[in-house]
């Protein structure tokens, strides 16, 4: 179900999370930080480029970032794993080489600063509390 996190346009309907069953184009407009939030943490988050145009042309103060570019095209087909849920009981494809954000969900580290469940086990050992110590 790569399509799941596919906008085709901005008035798609996220079928996810907080804002779920809310446009695309009234998300952008009530709080538009939930959308990088979702580029950020969703590798399969994807808008079509007839979704950007109408961004640029409905919202042209929002920021296009260049991870927000990296997210426009085709619907994410890349992952090879399709037996999971989420939690609202769709199913999802997974690649288990994509970084996990389970462990330390909660964590200012992983939270704010965006470091993956190996990150904080790699570059903290595994104590998201360390993250204020790096040089």
């Amino acid at each position: 179900m790569s399509d799941f996190y596919y906008f085709e346009t901005i008035f798609s309907t996220i079928n996810f999370g907080k804002y779920k069953g809310k446009p695309l184009f009234n998300i952008l407009q009530e709080d538009s930080s939930y959308i990088y939030w979702c580029i950020n943490n969703i590798p399969e988050f994807t808008i079509s480029e007839e979704t950007l145009r109408q961004i640029r042309g409905l919202l042209p103060s929002f920021i296009i970032t260049e991870n927000f570019e990296s997210h426009i095209g085709e619907p994410y087909r890349e992952s090879k794993y399709y037996n999971e849920k989420d939690h609202d009981g769709y199913y999802y494809e997974r690649d288990d080489d994509q970084p996990t954000y389970e462990r330390y969900n909660g964590s200012y580290a992983q939270d704010e600063m965006g470091y993956s469940d190996d990150d904080i086990d790699t570059i903290f050992d595994g104590d998201p509390l360390a993250y204020w110590n790096i040089d």
